[in-house]
């Protein structure tokens, strides 16, 4: 027996050490943009089912920080945008891309001011530096009352970059003396991510006279800015002062996404009251059954299911001849199962509603990266990985779009290590795209 315990002591320290010694030759290819390397060392962790999730997080930070540290001038704006959903985990690699100053450089900047990894007081020296898009990070730090006339001044700025932090600025500063110019902002601006930036800072104040600047916002606003209104609508700011009685207004006469995004919004106010609610409920089903084609996605997606009346609108477009719309039917169906425990008839609609989406999924179909991206996020929390084997054989598609939407539907299963062959793709927009999803299944 003695004898038998030795061996088997033996065969797994043997196994540890090998898996070591395969790790750590991933991770010096990962540090060192050996990408060839990587691959292999990857493809046979992944053949022995050694490589667990965290460590493909590690290789991936190795993977972003390598490409960050060794882009072009050319490219480097880039690599920064491509991690900025996971600037937390690169804090320190975008801390040091900082200390050129450069476009990339602010915009490394302004990703740790975003994932507070950098102190605003520490953003304010740069408030007047010739350079815009460094002028841009010194803005975003102007919240004080005693900032109140850079602010406003950085709000007309010549540089959409700087008007744009300006607005989020005066969105944390709250000031009253705002009100005004950011209303202006909204209407006048000729970037629409600045005069969208302007009305989510009006939705940080409260009172009835901000409620009416975004009435007479909405009239001249387009779909997206209307959409942004809606929410500012119904924030805890404005909900109680002015914003309920215009989402009324708005879901008993409006049209578009605007009005979509009110009713959704409203029935997430548990205090809406029975009339609204059924309001809000009668506009999000006439979207369902009858708008077009953008529309009724909108109402499908954002379809509040535990109401009767939209599960009983969604469960028809389930069926729907628009290969979109059922698609998305089937989505909100099949993912009910992932909440946990559910009775009979829900669980049995969702297998129902998994299955057609699996049928839809096949790779000979024109709608199977869609239907493939839709299965991941149905399925998450369930444990069901019936579509992962299918998902694995699109991380070497052609299209870099359907490899990254197989790496998020991996990491949706709960197995964002199976991706982690991405993190040697030949492009670096995929490589580290991919490297913050691995990271963020981890954070999760």
């Amino acid at each position: 027996m003695h004898g038998l315990r030795a061996m088997a002591t033996g065969r797994w320290l043997l196994f540890a050490g090998a898996a070591a010694c395969s790790s750590s030759v991933a991770m010096r290819a990962a540090e060192s943009g050996d990408r060839a390397t990587l691959c292999q060392a990857i493809a046979a962790r992944e053949l022995r089912g050694s490589l667990s999730n965290r460590e493909a997080a590690s290789l991936a930070r190795a993977v972003a920080t390598n490409d960050l540290k060794t882009a072009s001038p050319m490219n480097a704006v880039a690599r920064v945008g491509d991690v900025q959903p996971c600037a937390r985990e690169l804090d320190g690699a975008l801390s040091a891309r900082m200390g050129t100053h450069d476009d990339a450089g602010a915009a490394a900047a302004l990703a740790r001011l975003d994932a507070r990894g950098w102190d605003l007081d520490d953003a304010r020296q740069y408030a007047g530096d010739p350079d815009p898009a460094w002028r841009a990070v010194g803005t975003r730090a102007l919240i004080r009352a005693t900032d109140r006339r850079a602010r406003l001044a950085a709000l007309v700025d010549g540089s959409p970059l700087v008007r744009r932090e300006a607005a989020r600025a005066a969105r944390d500063a709250v000031d009253p003396a705002d009100l005004r110019p950011l209303s202006d902002a909204a209407r006048l601006d000729p970037e629409p991510i600045v005069r969208t930036e302007a009305v989510r800072a009006m939705a940080a104040f409260s009172g009835g006279e901000v409620a009416d600047a975004l009435r007479d916002l909405w009239a001249g606003g387009d779909d997206g800015l209307r959409e942004d209104i809606a929410l500012a609508w119904s924030s805890p700011f404005l909900w109680s002062t002015g914003g309920r009685d215009a989402l009324r207004g708005l879901v008993a006469s409006g049209h578009g996404p605007g009005a979509i995004e009110g009713a959704a919004a409203i029935l997430r106010h548990h205090d809406a009251g029975p009339e609204l609610a059924a309001l809000a409920v009668g506009r999000l089903v006439q979207a369902i059954r009858s708008g077009a084609r953008v529309t009724r996605l909108q109402a499908i997606a954002q379809a509040s299911l535990d109401r009767p009346e939209l599960i009983d609108a969604v469960r028809a477009c389930a069926g729907d001849d628009d290969l979109e719309v059922r698609i998305g039917a089937l989505t909100r169906l099949a993912g009910r199962a992932a909440g946990g425990a559910v009775d009979t008839r829900t669980a049995a609609e969702a297998g129902s509603a998994t299955s057609a989406l699996e049928a839809l999924a096949r790779p000979e179909s024109p709608d199977g990266p869609q239907a493939r991206f839709a299965l991941g996020g149905a399925l998450r929390g369930t444990g069901d990985r019936r579509i992962q084997a299918r998902l694995e054989h699109h991380l070497v598609s052609a299209s870099p779009a359907e490899r990254l939407g197989a790496a998020t539907a991996l990491a949706n299963l709960g197995v964002a290590a199976r991706a982690a062959t991405l993190l040697a793709d030949d492009d670096p927009s995929v490589r580290d795209r991919a490297a913050c999803t691995l990271m963020m299944a981890n954070r999760r």
